[in-house]
Formats: structure tokens, C-alpha cells, sequence
């Protein structure tokens, strides 16, 4: 019975856990596109386990403005990618966050919930739009938003167990948002 009932809390925990957008106020404003967005990034059973263990967590998140065509598929006008890397330290019992394109500072946290609500933020992101990206008046533009777990910035012994586990293929899909052209 006891066996039954740990069975079934580790398959609760493990539905719980998966990337999800929650929210997204994207705008256009003189070229630029400003995003502001809430991603959660619940980790499973598995993955905790490994950063728990030192293995650092990779999160890519893809950022797409797209230009919206009923007659045929959306028009990627621009996109971007973020990479965000969570990494525990056993020393100092702390869950380092970083960017790895340098852009943003490493922040540390006391616990994992907050490293992931801190890697799932994106605050002010600005996207400057070049002279051949087109913006037509009137044209309704989308903003397309995932993010997803990288097996490919794991160790290389991890990578085999990675593919083949599902426990370790979290992402969001692609979601969309319409942008309006002004701030809200």
C-alpha cells in the first residue's frame, strides 16, 4: 500500500512538471519590439535530480515576430534566442542563473523555485528591428514564444539517456501572441 501510494505521488509530480508560457504583452514601438513575459519552468523528479547532482540545466528560449498571412504561413520577420543556465552550487547550497551571452549578470538564489521563476522571466526584452525588416501599417504581427530543455548542452554520457527518456524532453511548443503596435 505504501509502495501504491509513493508510485502515485512520483506520477503526480512527474505530470506537474513541463514548461508552460503563461504570459506574454508583447508591443512594437518606433522598430524596436519590446516583450515582456512569464514562462514556468517546472522541472520533473529526473532533472531535478541531476542539478541537484551538479549537471547544469540549459533552458533556450525562442523568441519569433512574425508577420501574420491567412493565405499562406506566417512570415518570420525577425527572431532571437535566449539561453539561460541553472546551476546549483553544493558549497554554498545556492542555485546559480545565468545568460550565456553575457548580456545579463549571474544572480544566485536560496532555493530552486525562485532560480526558476528568475531563468522564466523576461523583463524589457528589446528586439531592434534592421532597415530590411519590413513592418507594414496596418499588417497584424505575432509574437511566437517557446521555450525548451537542451539535450545537447548536457554532459555527452547524459546525452543517449536523454533522448531516449521523456522525462527529459520538456518544452512549451511554439504559443503565439498578438503584438499591438504601441505600449499597453
Amino acid at each position: 500500500m505504501v509502495l501504491l501510494g509513493a508510485a502515485a505521488a512520483g506520477a503526480a509530480q512527474t505530470e506537474a512538471a513541463g514548461f508552460n508560457v503563461k504570459s506574454a504583452q508583447p508591443f512594437l514601438n518606433e522598430r524596436v519590439l519590446h516583450v515582456n513575459a512569464r514562462l514556468d519552468l517546472a522541472l520533473n523528479a529526473r532533472t531535478e535530480e541531476a542539478l541537484g547532482k551538479g549537471i547544469p540545466i540549459d533552458v533556450v528560449i525562442e523568441v519569433n515576430l512574425v508577420k501574420h498571412r491567412w493565405w499562406w504561413g506566417n512570415k518570420v520577420v525577425t527572431d532571437q534566442t535566449l539561453r539561460r543556465r541553472i546551476q546549483f552550487h553544493a558549497l554554498s547550497r545556492q542555485y546559480l542563473v545565468s545568460g550565456l551571452h553575457g548580456r545579463e549578470p549571474s544572480e544566485s538564489f536560496g532555493s530552486l523555485a525562485s532560480a526558476l521563476a528568475h531563468a522564466g522571466a523576461l523583463e524589457e526584452l528589446t528586439i531592434a528591428l534592421t532597415a530590411k525588416k519590413e513592418i507594414e501599417p496596418g499588417a497584424r504581427y505575432l509574437l511566437q514564444l517557446r521555450a525548451r530543455l537542451d539535450i545537447e548542452a548536457l554532459p555527452m554520457l547524459m546525452r543517449p539517456l536523454a533522448y531516449t527518456l521523456p522525462s527529459w524532453r520538456l518544452g512549451t511548443g511554439w504559443t503565439e501572441w498578438p503584438i499591438s503596435h504601441n505600449r499597453p
